[in-house]
């Protein structure tokens, strides 16, 4: 059992060493790219991702290929994991403002049935897949947003104080490894 453990971990951990900890960059600059890339991927616009980071990330001096590597944390095979929460949270807090466009549970599995892991799998490539997912997020798209901004927005933030502090360990552990390790 435990090395089937470790054999799922391993390659999260060695993404980590070697694409957010050796990165030469300050250890800010570092979490901030994890953090708005994790927050990025939170959002419902899956295309808008790319520009999206991009642009927040110059203005706000973050490190841009670690901010791009972490928002394809939405993928196809998290969608479900990730925006039905969003979803969820969204359509709680907007039933409060708005209660007569509440939907019921079987119009909610409905609207998700098509973005099951198999037939995401399977359909990823077919403009029906594409289509299916515009129109999931233009009749979902504001809950899933609410809940996005407040879903990612908190994990961002633990992911920022966590990355910084886990690039400074790291650092100051491993001098040697990195050139640069003033920048705190």
């Amino acid at each position: 059992m435990h090395r089937s453990i470790n054999k799922i971990l391993d390659p999260a951990v060695r993404f980590v060493k070697f694409r957010v900890l050796h990165v030469d960059d300050s250890p800010h600059r570092i979490a901030m790219g994890v953090a708005l890339g994790l927050f990025t991927g939170y959002l419902p616009p899956l295309w808008f991702h790319i520009i999206l980071v991009l642009s927040v990330a110059a203005i706000l001096r973050a490190n841009k290929f670690v901010a791009l590597t972490f928002i394809w944390v939405s993928n196809p095979f998290t969608f479900i994991p990730i925006y039905y929460p969003n979803y969820l949270l969204g359509r709680s807090i907007l039933s409060w403002l708005r209660p007569e466009q509440r939907l019921a549970a079987g119009e909610i599995a409905a609207m998700f049935e098509n973005f099951s892991f198999g037939k995401i799998v399977t359909g990823i490539s077919t403009p029906q897949f594409w289509s299916r997912l515009g129109s999931l997020t233009v009749q979902v798209g504001l809950e899933m947003t609410i809940g996005g901004i407040i879903i990612g927005g908190i994990i961002a933030v633990a992911s920022y104080f966590g990355t910084r502090k886990l690039v400074r360990w790291y650092r100051a552990k491993y001098p040697h490894r990195h050139k640069n390790s003033i920048g705190y």
